[in-house]
């Protein structure tokens, strides 16, 4: 079965049954929010006590879409060549060891949360 959008918002609300509804567009949101805060770090358009204030932010704000049991699975990435928004690597295996959920990754193991929409459409 190919990998849509549809899908992956499926597999995310086994995985955070409690998220609010129309997360997923509030996960696309926070993602281009966290990726251009990213990029005007690394640009030297941010200082670095800004953009950890803003990483602060981002995290609760991730957590308050998803309301996870467990907030520690969750990662804000700090790296502008990255997806922002992702599942810890190690809850990303144990998802698809213990549960068979296969969720859209990067090639460090995280669980994407916010995938490139291109890449989705079938």
């Amino acid at each position: 079965m190919e990998y849509t959008l549809a899908k992956h918002e499926l597999l995310l609300k086994s995985i955070f049954p409690d998220a609010i509804d129309g997360f997923l567009d509030e996960l696309y949101e926070l993602e281009e929010k966290v990726c251009k805060v990213n990029e005007d770090y690394c640009n030297g358009n941010l200082d670095y006590d800004r953009w950890e204030f803003k990483h602060k932010v981002f995290e609760g704000k991730l957590e308050d879409i998803l309301n996870p049991s467990n907030p520690d699975v969750l990662y804000v990435n700090g790296d502008p060549r990255g997806y922002g928004l992702k599942i810890e690597s190690e809850e990303k295996n144990r998802l698809f060891e213990q549960d068979k959920i296969n969720i859209f990754s990067d090639m460090g193991g995280y669980g994407i949360l916010a995938p490139e929409l291109d890449q989705l459409r079938g």
